[in-house]
């Protein structure tokens, strides 16, 4: 399995303005890739995949001479970007792709990583013998170690976030064997009121980190409006108000990861609604909770990490989870603001949170028990 580990790094002032012209780079390879394969397609109605690209990127070396400044492998890793946009949308799993402005490209990849001294020529991205690191044509950047590497490099990810950046790594690691223990398995609904409510009444609050910080970010932006545009002052503000989206970001990154890790080590099978959350956010009452609350993101850590632990993390279908009675499968219509479940048949009376959890555990149970018994 393979694991993004991130490490801040500290370019000096001309080694920033050297990634910041790097990351434009990019961004215009990306739009201009993507201008011509809608003109192909226009034009002739024939495909312009990744390594036509590629041809014409060789050709626009020749005319443009700042090209060959930067490393080729991010210049190439453009174009399976662009690839795996276009395989989305036609998946129906994100929206067309558009011309990218200077705020939305803040990446490069480096799809190779070398270790050893005798190699490093050939890698346009490697550690070197002080324990910096080093990138081809820009030379070495000092790196906050706060964690070893444990496993294989197999990519690195250099990233723009504010005024700050980052080395993101991906490492190959071994993920332990499935070890599946019917004893320890939770259903996990997760709310708003309540961050997630788990089947063994075991709950978790909602931080709220956006709405607790929205008062400051209301009054940086209001500062941020009056001010004229690209002057001294509005960039400051510019920074102050990304800092504050970041300090946000980091908070919400830093709760989820420690709550699904917790969940992963102590259970072994962990059931979950697979929600729609793009559908969801529509609504515009709850969107800017909803958003807040990060489910996906929680969704995607547990997923990780159970399969890196060993357990499993099966997704259900969240139909009548929270109508249906858990006890007696009787339903029990109620709407957002009726908070306890109570069941006229069987005469139960449950939180409906605590309700839902257990209706997503038996569907979960249910579909591991079909799983095995097809196996």
């Amino acid at each position: 399995m393979l694991l993004n580990l991130k490490y801040e790094i500290f370019p000096t002032e001309d080694q920033k303005e050297t990634l910041d012209c790097w990351l434009q780079y990019c961004r215009q390879t990306y739009n201009s890739a993507l201008l011509d394969k809608q003109r192909m397609y226009k034009q002739s109605k024939t495909p312009y995949n990744r390594f036509d690209m590629q041809r014409q990127l060789k050709l626009d070396k020749e005319k443009h001479v700042f090209l060959k400044e930067m490393p080729s492998q991010p210049l190439q890793e453009v174009f399976i970007r662009l690839d795996k946009s276009f395989n989305n949308f036609f998946r129906r799993e994100a929206d067309y792709p558009k011309i990218k402005k200077y705020k939305d490209y803040n990446s490069m990849t480096f799809p190779q990583f070398g270790f050893k001294p005798n190699m490093t020529h050939r890698y346009a991205a490697f550690f070197s013998e002080n324990g910096k690191l080093r990138l081809c044509k820009l030379g070495e950047i000092a790196i906050n170690m706060h964690r070893a590497i444990d496993g294989p490099i197999k990519q690195l990810i250099i990233k723009r976030q504010g005024n700050r950046w980052y080395a993101i790594f991906c490492v190959e690691r071994r993920a332990l064997p499935k070890d599946i223990d019917k004893n320890r398995a939770v259903g996990i609904d997760v709310g708003l009121n309540k961050y997630a409510v788990l089947s063994n009444e075991a709950s978790f609050k909602n931080p709220r980190f956006l709405i607790k910080t929205e008062k400051k970010l209301k009054k940086a932006q209001r500062n941020l409006a009056k001010m004229k545009k690209r002057s001294s002052n509005f960039v400051k503000q510019v920074i102050k108000v990304q800092q504050l989206h970041e300090k946000v970001s980091n908070q919400r990154r830093d709760f989820l990861h420690k709550l699904s890790y917790k969940l992963s080590k102590d259970y072994s099978i962990i059931a979950v609604e697979n929600l729609n959350i793009r559908h969801m956010v529509k609504n515009k009452r709850l969107s800017k909770s909803i958003s807040d609350a990060g489910w996906g993101m929680f969704r995607d850590m547990l997923f990780y990490k159970c399969e890196r632990e060993g357990g499993l993390l099966i997704k259900v279908e969240p139909a009548f989870t929270t109508q249906n009675c858990s006890s007696c499968g009787t339903s029990v219509k109620k709407s957002l603001s009726v908070r306890t479940h109570i069941c006229k048949k069987c005469g139960i009376i449950l939180d409906r949170d605590y309700n839902a959890s257990l209706n997503i555990l038996q569907k979960g149970m249910a579909r591991l028990d079909q799983h095995l018994a097809s196996v």
